[in-house]
């Protein structure tokens, strides 16, 4: 599709807008056409960081607040909460059942081996559908398709099944790589861009937070009594050694500074790759993910992750800048999410005197004797290969069917305290109709084959991550919920309070450049939702 007929589209899409702005609004500027699609997601980003922090943000999430269109209301609507299942839900607009990541790994009954989401191969392996890249490839073969992330697997699902290269963070090196399956991925100039050594100018420096003690209160910041063994700022990464080397690299990742390192990268890649400055609509996927590394050792509440926030606040700022030279932001769509949110510490949440608790040694056993518990009612036999993944083999010889022993087991399962619900692949494959949207994100998650024949639900803030840290992966709204803003020419800044899936993005901006999407997709254009009334900040 032409600049023209993007105009076009473009033209006709902001006419059609009714007019609410955003407070302050800065209109954005019109051009000939959209030549660049930025999706943006950070790594365990919260719904709510954006208001809670809202006061805090100056650069370029403020930028985005004021002048993109913000669903305050997203969600993701499959039940494993996890960064591969999101990465590939944002990109393909397809829920786990479809894309086969129901997971950031999972057993394979056929060898007896666990399976990482992104294989061995670092590559979209176990991807089985395609993502906006490829539609954009699909409609005009110039188009370059690039990603970037620290994770490897958040940045192979962004990219989908045939992006230009896709490329991660080597914790060893302190560099960026890909893998075989990206050929010609290995470009000249990334060989000019390690040997500035960018990451090098932190080695003998503190994590020190931007943010002082005032602003906790405000934000719901505060910092846990640790005893005996306290920490906090500021934070050194890697031993005492004279010059960086493997364990440095190693340490830098869980920082800000990461968040930083990407965007520089971003920036040589854009640069040198000509991205949105050929004709072509180009696609660029970048996954920050300072942010998840930070959260899962401090929790949403902690200094660390508010610090993570405003940093990336100033580096989203240098991104825009930056894009607005080379490339022109009348000319560039820029859309926000995030892969998942994260679990509340419970700790915190005892001092707010709310409910939630980690699991605990009376919860781990009840868990670890349902295998006996099952011998006891079947009989003793080998029913299980690993976790909650049936021995089809010995159902058959026993002459049970696989619903009658997943019946079993879960009875057992529920009898553990922390346990809300278990849910079957009996019935999560069922065709009977049901309104419960909990069922439906876990039927959401199940793909026959890869996910296990039972999926524990725990009960809500109870947490099974040991020592002091948390994590996500619930159906909850806290691990559920997550930003989506779009930002793009022409487009009038708003709020818009209507739950939407982040199934939704790909559709979505595929429809803004001109695209057709490939049917049956789970997500679903919203567009139409432009022409709605909206909520004033």
């Amino acid at each position: 599709m032409g600049r023209a007929a993007v105009a076009l589209a473009m033209t006709l899409l902001a006419a059609s807008i009714a007019i609410t702005h955003c407070a302050p609004a800065t209109p954005l500027p019109r051009g000939d056409g959209v030549s660049l699609v930025v999706m943006v997601v950070v790594d365990q980003m919260r719904g709510e960081y954006l208001q809670r922090f809202r006061h805090l943000y100056k650069g370029g999430l403020a930028y985005l607040l004021d002048n993109g269109v913000v669903f305050s209301d997203a969600h993701h609507n499959h039940a494993m909460t996890a960064t591969a299942p999101g990465h590939a839900a944002l990109a393909t607009g397809m829920e786990p059942a479809r894309s086969g990541i129901v997971g950031n790994s999972w057993f394979d009954r056929a060898t007896g081996e666990d399976v990482y989401s992104a294989g061995r191969s670092q590559s979209p392996v176990n991807l089985k559908v395609t993502a906006i890249g490829d539609w954009l490839k699909r409609a005009d073969p110039r188009a370059k398709v690039f990603t970037a992330s620290p994770k490897d697997r958040s940045a192979v699902m962004l990219g989908g099944q045939q992006p230009d290269a896709a490329y991660w963070y080597d914790r060893t090196r302190g560099t960026w790589r890909s893998s075989q399956y990206y050929r010609g991925a290995d470009r000249e100039w990334m060989t000019a861009f390690h040997d500035q050594r960018l990451l090098d100018q932190y080695f003998g420096t503190a994590w020190i937070p931007l943010v002082g003690e005032h602003a906790w209160p405000e934000a719901e910041v505060g910092s846990l009594d640790r005893g005996a063994f306290d920490w906090g700022f500021p934070y050194v990464f890697g031993g005492p050694a004279p010059v960086p080397g493997s364990s440095y690299y190693d340490a830098i990742y869980s920082s800000p500074y990461m968040d930083w390192y990407l965007l520089q990268f971003a920036k040589a890649l854009v640069q040198n790759e000509d991205l949105g400055q050929d004709g072509s609509i180009d696609f660029l996927g970048l996954s920050f993910a300072a942010l998840d590394a930070v959260g899962h050792a401090y929790g949403p509440n902690s200094p660390e992750v508010l610090d993570v926030l405003c940093r990336l606040d100033l580096y989203l700022q240098e991104l825009f800048d930056f894009l607005d030279q080379q490339v022109g932001l009348e000319h560039v769509i820029v859309a926000l999410s995030a892969d998942h949110g994260v679990v509340p510490l419970p700790e915190y949440r005892a001092i707010e005197q709310q409910q939630g608790r980690r699991l605990g040694a009376r919860d781990v056993l009840c868990m670890q004797g349902v295998g006996a518990r099952l011998d006891d009612r079947l009989g003793a036999d080998e029913w299980l290969l690993k976790g909650f993944y049936l021995n089809e083999e010995t159902i058959t010889r026993r002459g049970l069917t696989k619903a009658e022993v997943e019946e079993t087991l879960a009875a057992l399962v529920v009898e553990c305290e922390a346990v809300q619900q278990v849910w079957t692949s009996t019935g999560l494959q069922s065709s009977q109709p049901g309104s419960d949207p909990v069922r439906e994100r876990f039927r959401n998650n199940y793909y026959p084959g890869r996910s296990p024949d039972l999926i524990v639900q725990l009960r809500p803030y109870y947490l099974y991550y040991p020592g002091t840290g948390t994590t996500h992966g619930s159906v909850y709204d806290y691990d559920s919920r997550v930003p989506l803003v779009i930002l793009a020419p022409g487009v009038t800044p708003r709020r818009i309070e209507v739950r939407v899936s982040t199934v939704d993005l790909a559709p979505t901006l595929a429809r803004m450049v001109g695209l057709e999407a490939p049917p049956g997709l789970d997500g679903v254009d919203l567009t139409p939702m432009l022409e709605t009334a909206a909520v004033d900040w």
